[in-house]
């Protein structure tokens, strides 16, 4: 038996006697073989030097460690000497992890090698090696556990260098132990991808690009089908760095379905300058494909934002439970419409459409959360990463007979402070949000199916009279054809392939 069918036998054991419930407290999921093998191939250096400190601060049932060790051991030049530095929180784990140790060092020892393992049953975080912050270790590899932490954590403040807002347990291992990364050292994780952007992992962030190099980036476009053995749904991938610095850097990237379409990745490479964002916030872009990188980065040239345009993004103002009582079922003296989620879709605002709490009073005590009714480009905040775009926008020509409007805080909202949006305006946009280049750009830059307003704030957009022109040519609810044929013509001229798929979708409805 290999070294890394041990440890997955063993965390399938582990894993089989703990709940469910217990399993999510404590936010640690097992890693499959093809992903350990995967993650340590590319860890471990082409050549290996005489000793090979390796850490792995959130080992489990060790079968990241295990694929480490057998990739080290492959190599034709194997060192004197690996020497193992493992952290693991569960006592539980503490027999596992023994045995393990004690066939690696068999292992090792058969061809030549001497290994040694210190073990710590103890709170990485935490620990004495943490906070000598000494960098000391050739790899450091990891799945670590994922969890929001309370601020007043000690976790948290002993790394606040860390945090920003509402920190994540794992977003403190990966900034932890890259301070612990030999020059020229390896650093792997693999973790949800939502720390590539937003506000709460910006100094894991710029922690993290401190200290190290992005190498590579892994992602999984299904969000169950990494974890095989346990049912999660998280969009994950992983990072592979290495402590150097280096000019005219260049980051692969990759992309599978899951595990098992590993080896059918097809990578591809793109300058860090264009996937890093320059200001302090550092976000990284994860494109899916070359394709995808090439689009974005057109998207990128373009001239305006939405606040160089004098347009505002702002979120729903009616919270449902501090609304509770103001919202009706039915229709009734001194109520407007209430809008949600589920009244805005590509095809335009459908409002009554026998929803529960689709109506709210209109009332001095209610007037706060209260809009004008006027025109609006009205979007989702929310989006299953399956559907047809990451964005759902939506026009709304202030059409719903009402002096006011209520939006449901699960929407987001494009107006003119001190001033109307005009009809082609509001079309245009609204064409422009729900375009494919836009969406291939959401699921570049934003690591979770939110559309927060942040991101609509930084969105590069055309110019108002591009976008005028483009709302010129559509009716007031255009299909998703029409507007990314509007916008595909205004952005740049159409390609065969663009002409080919307009002409399949005009055969189509002409069957239709």
């Amino acid at each position: 038996m290999t070294l890394v069918s041990f440890a997955h036998q063993n965390g399938k054991a582990f894993i089989s006697s703990v709940s469910r419930e217990e399993q999510k407290q404590l936010g640690q999921f097992m890693t499959p073989p093809l992903i350990a093998e995967f993650m340590a191939h590319r860890a471990v250096p082409v050549r290996t030097s005489s000793i090979i400190r390796i850490l792995e601060p959130s080992a489990g049932a060790g079968i990241l460690i295990a694929a480490t060790v057998e990739a080290i051991l492959s190599k034709d030049i194997l060192p004197q000497e690996i020497d193992l530095v493992l952290f693991e929180v569960d006592i539980r784990l503490k027999s596992a992890l023994i045995e393990l140790t004690e066939k690696m060092r068999l292992t090792a020892e058969a061809k030549g090698v001497r290994l040694r393992c210190s073990l710590y049953f103890e709170d990485f975080l935490l620990s004495e090696l943490v906070c000598s912050a000494k960098r000391q270790f050739d790899i450091c590899i990891a799945n670590p556990p994922y969890f929001k932490l309370n601020k007043a954590d000690e976790r948290a403040t002993k790394h606040a260098y860390a945090v920003h807002g509402q920190p994540n347990i794992y977003g403190l291992f990966l900034a932890a132990s890259a301070s612990l990364i030999s020059p020229g050292g390896k650093w792997c994780f693999i973790t949800p991808r939502s720390w590539l952007n937003g506000a709460y992992f910006a100094a894991v962030r710029r922690h993290l690009l401190r200290n190290l190099r992005i190498d590579a980036l892994h992602l999984f476009e299904s969000r169950q089908n990494h974890f095989q053995d346990d049912a999660i749904l998280q969009e994950a991938l992983i990072v592979w760095g290495i402590a150097e610095a280096v000019q005219d850097q260049r980051i692969t990237f990759s992309c599978s379905n899951g595990a098992n379409d590993l080896t059918d990745a097809t990578p591809f490479a793109v300058r860090a300058t264009d996937i890093i964002s320059d200001d302090d916030s550092q976000v990284i872009a994860a494109p899916t494909s070359a394709a995808a990188h090439e689009a974005t980065a057109k998207l990128r040239t373009l001239p305006c934002t939405m606040g160089s345009i004098g347009l505002k993004v702002s979120t729903g103002p009616v919270v449902a439970h501090r609304a509770a009582n103001y919202i009706c079922d039915t229709p009734k003296h001194g109520t407007v419409p209430l809008l949600w989620m589920q009244h805005v879709t590509h095809a335009g605002v459908r409002w009554p459409i026998q929803k529960k709490r689709e109506h709210i009073l209109s009332c001095p005590e209610s007037s706060w959360m209260l809009l004008p009714n006027a025109n609006y480009v009205i979007l989702r905040r929310f989006s299953p990463k399956e559907d047809t775009r990451r964005v759902t926008a939506a026009p709304y020509l202030s059409s719903l007979e009402s002096a006011f409007l209520g939006l449901e805080n699960h929407l987001n909202y494009l107006h003119r402070p001190g001033g109307t949006l005009s009809r082609d305006e509001v079309i245009g946009l609204t064409a422009y949000l729900n375009s494919a280049v836009v969406d291939e750009y959401f699921r570049a830059f934003a690591g979770s199916t939110q559309v927060n307003a942040a991101e609509l704030r930084r969105l590069p957009i055309p110019c108002l009279a591009t976008l005028e022109r483009i709302g010129s040519m559509l009716p007031d609810t255009p299909s998703l054809f029409d507007a990314e044929l509007a916008v595909t013509t205004h952005l740049e001229p159409p390609n065969r392939h663009t002409e080919r798929h307009i002409q399949a979708e005009e055969a189509e409805v002409a069957t239709n």
